[in-house]
């Protein structure tokens, strides 16, 4: 064998076997690949099972002394493992891990202090878009987003409370998820469903800008849950979140789903509608207008708005201070002078039956304001017989 023929099949040999072990290399990646890639075991739709095990440890989010003690039974297959710092407005979240890998995100809803923090972060209803950049302090803004939809807004308390419990709640996310966790319950009760909707509107705008990983799968509970946006918003937030993985449940006894208070004026609505010329509409449809028509439909429409400066004025003069107080250096943003806010996620209806009526009466002459709304009465609705 000559020299040039001994080189020529070294060469050769080597690129193959190098090739070969190239192929190896690559087959070895992609079947790691596909063994670490999980598939959600969260399963769209309501699932009263899922809620009356995940019930237990939203009561639990509360400290004992909040709510008189704890009725519903100890949690099963989930155990607590990081509490959030309480926000200067007195909001908090927990981390609860289950058994089979999933993690519970419980956000604590309103409690009593003698400063009425917590209650005027749930009173601070004025409107603001859904997206964009707010002064919280002097040192630090806050950019969001919420929803894609134009005109959507939402409840600047609930924002605010996003803002202070956003930057553990995003570590916590990624620590699990580098620990294998894929599946993530976001459950709220009260002020802390209003919250859960903002909550989970902004990690899944962080999935599709890209920010967080996009195999991460959320399902939310909102128990008790206000309203905290308008239909925009909701609108938005039922895109996002379809098929069937944000549910609102509320005991239909239950006042604190109906606030904030809302009033529906013209300028809320779409930008083409009768309102844009509600005397040639109506004349259309064969209504024929009086003559004084003008003037009461002018005199019935400032009422609305008076009702609405009126509550921006309360909001002002009564709530604002107070939120002021905690956030030196904070700047409101503009608002959209809207408060048509509108039930968000699919609605499951709670119906009591003849023993819950033995509990809870709903007799104003013998029963206190929260009697329907704690997290225990819920639980029993949703561990009731069909």
């Amino acid at each position: 064998m000559n020299s040039f023929t001994y080189i020529w099949n070294y060469k050769h040999e080597t690129m193959r076997k190098n090739t070969s072990l190239l192929i190896l290399i690559l087959l070895i990646a992609g079947l790691q690949g596909c063994k670490e890639k999980k598939i959600s075991r969260l399963v769209p739709g309501y699932d009263k099972t899922e809620l009356a095990r995940l019930l237990p440890v939203m009561e639990r989010t509360y400290d004992s002394a909040d709510i008189g003690g704890f009725r519903t039974p100890s949690p099963e297959g989930f155990r607590r493992i990081f509490r959030s710092r309480t926000s200067p407005l007195l909001n908090r979240f927990d981390i609860w891990q289950g058994d089979d890998q999933r993690a519970v995100i419980a956000i604590r809803g309103t409690i009593y202090d003698t400063a009425a923090l917590n209650f005027s972060l749930a009173f601070y209803a004025l409107m603001v878009p859904a997206e964009g950049r707010i002064k919280m302090s002097d040192t630090s803004w806050f950019q969001y987003k919420l929803a894609e939809l134009p005109g959507a807004g939402v409840h600047l308390g609930v924002i605010i409370a996003l803002y202070y419990l956003s930057p553990e709640m995003l570590q916590q996310i990624r620590l699990l998820y580098s620990q294998g966790t894929r599946d993530f319950y976001i459950l709220g009760h009260s002020q802390g469903s209003g919250i859960g909707y903002v909550v989970t509107s902004w990690l899944r705008y962080l999935q599709k800008d890209n920010k967080l990983p996009s195999d991460i799968q959320f399902k939310t509970y909102n128990i008790a849950a206000p309203k905290a946006g308008n239909l925009r918003y909701a609108q938005d937030y039922e895109n996002l979140n379809s098929p069937g993985y944000a549910f609102s449940v509320n005991n239909i006894l239950d006042w604190v789903p109906s606030i904030p208070l809302s009033f529906q004026l013209p300028g809320d609505f779409p930008k083409i509608s009768p309102f844009n010329d509600l005397k040639g509409f109506l004349t259309l449809l064969s209504f024929k207008p009086g003559a004084d028509f003008n003037t009461k439909s002018a005199a019935f429409f400032k009422t609305g708005t008076s009702v609405v400066e009126e509550m921006e004025k309360v909001i002002h003069e009564q709530i604002y201070p107070r939120i002021a107080k905690q956030m030196p250096g904070y700047a409101e943003p503009a608002s959209m002078h809207s408060f048509d806010y509108e039930r968000i996620g699919t609605n499951i209806p709670l119906i009591p039956n003849q023993e819950y009526y033995k509990l809870f009466p709903n007799d104003p002459a013998k029963s206190q304001v929260w009697e329907n709304h704690s997290v225990y009465p819920y639980y029993l609705l949703v561990t009731k017989p069909d």
